[in-house]
């Protein structure tokens, strides 16, 4: 599954589009696709740095881990 790819791709730590395309062999478009799937079901986020789109898994808080299932 493409999908399953992209979220291994950054199990690794942050990663731009391109290293995910690289790393996946995943279509640029396909992979901002489904980045921004992710980052609307909060399982990924962005960040900037040095000028570059980086995106990473998103840190689980127990917050809102506690309150996930009301």
């Amino acid at each position: 599954m493409k999908s399953a790819k992209v979220l291994k791709a950054l199990e690794n730590g942050p990663r731009t589009v391109e290293e995910i395309v690289k790393e996946t062999g995943i279509r640029d478009m396909e992979v901002r696709r489904y980045l921004l799937r992710f980052m609307e079901q909060g399982k990924v986020e962005s960040f900037q740095k040095d000028g570059k789109l980086f995106w990473k898994l998103k840190e689980k808080n127990e917050l809102e881990e506690e309150f996930k299932y009301l």
